[in-house]
């Protein structure tokens, strides 16, 4: 592990989780730059992983409140009622 993860806007730094911004007027960010001149190198931007399930179960819940909706129910009842999972198969 790498004393630097790059984020985003900048870096982050591991030993305290700063979040440094790409700003030659932060001191941190210059101290950053002195490490890498010495020939450090930074831990990638980390990679968000997706489930396609969650993804899926969340499209299907959302036209399912919207269903509701077309049937009568406010947006908050049809919010609830859609988001409770059916219980498992026996």
């Amino acid at each position: 592990m790498s004393d630097y993860i790059l984020s985003e806007s900048g870096v982050i730094r591991t030993s305290d989780n700063a979040s440094i911004p790409d700003d030659t007027g932060n001191r941190d960010w210059r101290a950053y730059q002195e490490w890498l001149a010495d020939g450090n190198t930074p831990d990638p931007l980390p990679v968000a992983v997706v489930d396609p399930t969650i993804a899926e179960k969340e499209t299907t819940k959302l036209a399912a409140k919207d269903k509701l909706v077309g049937l009568g129910l406010t947006e908050p009842e049809a919010s609830v009622v859609a988001r409770v999972e059916p219980p498992p198969e026996s």
